[in-house]
């Protein structure tokens, strides 16, 4: 609690800086400030380059000396335009609202289409209404662009925006004629403003006077291939403040001629999303607070002015690369956590004082005094009942855990199985005896060195350990250890109070299981074997039992009643069940045993399907199932005996277990691994599929070959699941006697697609339906 208050008192002064900050920057405390610092950074990163794409042609005060008042007629544009019309290709730009109708609008139409790439200004009035060129001006513009700025409260401009009302800026405009001509320009998101980046003073830029471009004075070349951007310029007329031009003020057409530039060069400003900024101040506060808390004043003095001229020099240079930080803001941000801290170290000093010498005189007070105790004074600070409260619970905790601990060790120690518990480095920090036995180990050795490569390999542990992080679960392996078996488990182990972020599963180490499975494989062993003895000797009297009833069947040895003969189809129909259960059982002894071989020749996947559909079309077609198969025609290297007993063994499931009207899918198709996913699939009512056999692309490598078996039955319980490839595992015991079966189909099955290094699996919802997967490695090259 002391450590937790001390922390507190030395975080509180910078928390209570960063809130006064934040607020004054939610408010706009700081925009003058920061307004300021704006101008400073231009002045102090100097001067940029003009692109001399861009050109402005000015209306002048020496312009209007010549020419007249503004504005000027049609005709003074008409005359501009021929001029420049010579020095194609250019595109220009009228920074100048013509809304107003005028007898000369045709004669300006016409030199604009002359010209070609002629841009015009538009924009709103003070009631929102649009202030558009006339109808034929803007049927000989090219394009339109609004022209509106926004002045901040010191005067300036500092952003652009790129769109109003669906309505693009002059600058963004002129850009994408540019690109039509010229090189593409990528422009930003025109739903964002643009942060102006002011290059100069406005008179370093590309300029001519409009009276000298149309009496010639001005060569073309200086107009060829370039944006020409035409506003007036006169005194008074369209002012516009900017860092650099601040006692003089320039044009609004500069504006434009500033955003095309930063555009080309793409050199405008970035600013950080303000959350950004408000958590940064939020953040840095308490951090500083708690760094200065450790530090002696002078140092706390020395660090304040560091880190303000740090800031500040920071800060330029993330201007010179185009982006703008707040200035003001953390500065005052590093001035208020000094000053606050500062107090704050005052107002703590007697309190802290005050509570050392009461610890040190309760602590030591029988020590120390050892006379006149009773005329000493006892301190007057109140006892916390609630701190005491927590105190004795933690104590008890302790205990608690103490017991706990000592117990799950005890346990540990007398079980039969080798349990190792490490961290995510691998250092051991338990084990029981078993454990240690078996691998060699002790508390703090590295669990890696111990396991490989003479338990697992590398590549093993890898894989063990990262299905662990990600998943939280890691497949079990058996091991042989001279004539014992032994199982190796990984489990996770999560004990921390913060989840760990390392990794996907909040995993905090690992727990090793080891097993000895010896006795368990024994008996295993010796049940196949029993079961394969026990059915190899059933099988001989089975048959002989099957031939005496049909022979009595066939009413050469006299006729039965009625009652006999159903009593004899019944032992028929048991007896030829036991005879598919005795060959299935067989069958599959052999597979897995090894005694059959696959016999691998090169197939075809839709010729095998389609064998298989016309096996089971007539139980499809007498239990009232429609049967639906598309399949691709590929070759691949496979058993098609054993493969089409599978297909026809699933083909019989689906039938079997759909009702009447139904539907069954069999597909088959090449598919990448990597896009099969093992999601529950949700059965539609889908129409029926024809026979399709689209030949593949012979160039397009293949992945793995992709066979469903899809019904529309009842389903199957998530808790079935993962027990139906077992043998003997029924969904339904009742509905299997009814329909036959003999819980082996779907073992056997498993077991040959995985002699062809396949998967076999099943996804399934209750009252839609069940699909079934066999994935099988396919290749062209057979």
């Amino acid at each position: 609690m002391r450590r937790l208050r001390r922390m507190g008192w030395r975080l509180l002064p910078g928390g209570i800086s960063s809130l006064a900050v934040v607020f004054l920057a939610m408010w706009g405390g700081w925009q003058p400030l920061e307004q300021a610092a704006y101008v400073a950074l231009f002045r102090l990163r100097g001067a940029l380059p003009w692109n001399d794409q861009v050109v402005v042609i000015e209306i002048d005060d020496a312009s209007l000396r010549q020419l007249g008042r503004f504005p000027f007629s049609r005709q003074r544009y008409v005359q501009l335009l021929d001029r420049l019309s010579e020095a194609q290709p250019n595109i220009v730009a009228f920074d100048l609202i013509w809304s107003e109708p005028s007898p000369k609008d045709l004669q300006l139409k016409a030199a604009m289409e002359r010209h070609g790439l002629v841009v015009l200004a538009e924009a709103w009035d003070g009631l929102g209404l649009p202030l558009s060129p006339t109808p034929d001006l803007e049927a000989g513009a090219i394009a339109t662009g609004h022209i509106l700025k926004h002045s901040s409260p010191d005067g300036l401009t500092h952003a652009i925006n790129l769109q109003i009302q669906q309505k693009p800026a002059l600058s963004v405009s002129v850009l994408q004629v540019y690109s039509l001509i010229q090189e593409p320009i990528n422009l930003p998101d025109l739903n964002q403003p643009l942060r102006i980046n002011w290059l100069s003073r406005v008179e370093q830029a590309p300029h001519y006077a409009f009276v000298d471009v149309i009496q010639g004075k001005v060569p073309l070349q200086a107009f060829q291939d370039k944006i020409v951007l035409v506003g007036v310029t006169a005194t008074g007329l369209d002012p516009l403040v900017t860092p650099f031009d601040q006692d003089l003020p320039t044009s609004g057409v500069y504006l434009q001629a500033t955003a095309i530039n930063n555009l080309l060069q793409g050199n405008f400003l970035h600013v950080f999303a303000q959350r950004w900024v408000l958590f940064g101040l939020l953040l840095a506060g308490p951090v500083l607070s708690w760094c200065l808390s450790h530090w002696r004043t002078e140092l706390q003095a020395t660090v304040w002015l560091g880190l303000c001229l740090a800031w500040g020099i920071f800060g330029l240079l993330m201007f010179r690369a185009n982006y703008w930080l707040p200035i003001a803001s953390p500065i005052g941000l590093f001035t208020g956590t000094v000053v606050v801290v500062a107090v704050g170290d005052r107002l703590q000093l007697n309190r802290l004082l005050q509570q050392e010498i009461e610890h040190l005189w309760q602590s030591h007070y029988q020590d120390v005094v050892v006379s006149r105790k009773d005329t000493l004074p006892i301190s007057d600070l109140p006892e916390s009942p609630a701190a005491l409260h927590r105190v004795t619970q933690l104590a008890e905790l302790a205990e608690q855990f103490g017991r706990s601990q000592s117990a799950q060790a005890a346990i540990a120690r007398s079980l039969p199985i080798g349990l190792l518990a490490a961290d995510l480095n691998g250092q051991i920090w338990f084990c029981n005896p078993l454990a240690a036995k078996w691998l060699g180990v002790q508390v703090g050795d590295r669990l890696h060195s111990h396991l490989i490569p003479h338990w697992l390999s590398e590549a093993e542990w890898q894989v063990d350990l990262h299905s662990l992080k990600t998943s939280g679960f890691a497949q079990s392996r058996q091991l042989e250890r001279g004539e014992s078996c032994l199982e190796i488990k990984l489990e996770p182990l999560v004990y921390a109070m913060a989840p760990n972020s390392q990794t996907a599963f909040p995993l905090d180490g690992l727990l090793l299981v080891l097993n000895d499975i010896t006795e368990r494989q024994a008996i295993a062993r010796m049940k196949d074997e029993f079961v394969s003895v026990v059915s190899h000797e059933l099988r001989t009297p089975i048959t002989s039992i099957r031939g005496s009833l049909g022979l009595l069947g066939t009413g050469k040895l006299g006729s039965l009643s009625d009652k006999g003969q159903r009593m004899l189809e019944i032992a028929i129909n048991n007896t030829d069940r036991l005879i598919r259960l005795i060959n299935d059982i067989l069958d599959l002894e052999r597979i897995e045993s090894g005694k059959i071989t696959l016999s691998k020749q090169p197939c075809d996947l839709a010729d095998l399907i389609q064998q298989a559909a016309e096996t089971m079309q007539t139980m499809a077609d007498t239990a009232g199932v429609t049967l639906s198969v598309t399949a691709v025609s590929v070759r691949f290297m496979g058993d098609s005996d054993r493969l089409l007993q599978v297909f026809t063994n699933l083909l019989s499931n689906a039938i079997k277990f759909s009702p009447k009207g139904s539907t069954v899918w069999l597909t088959a198709e090449i598919q990448n691994q990597s896009a099969i996913t093992h999601q529950p699939t949700t059965a539609t009512q889908s129409p029926p599929i024809s026979l399709q056999s689209p030949t593949p692309n012979p160039q397009s490598p293949i992945s793995t070959l992709l066979i469903h078996i899809k019904d529309q039955g009842r389903g199957i319980p998530a808790d079935k699941l993962n027990l139906i490839f077992e043998r003997f595992q029924q969904v339904d015991v009742s509905d299997a006697r009814q329909k036959g079966g003999t819980g082996l189909g779907l073992p056997i099955c498993s077991a040959i697609v995985q002699q062809h290094d396949g998967k076999i699996w099943v996804e399934s919802q209750l009252n839609v339906g069940s699909t079934f997967y066999v994935m099988l490695p396919g290749t062209m090259d057979v």
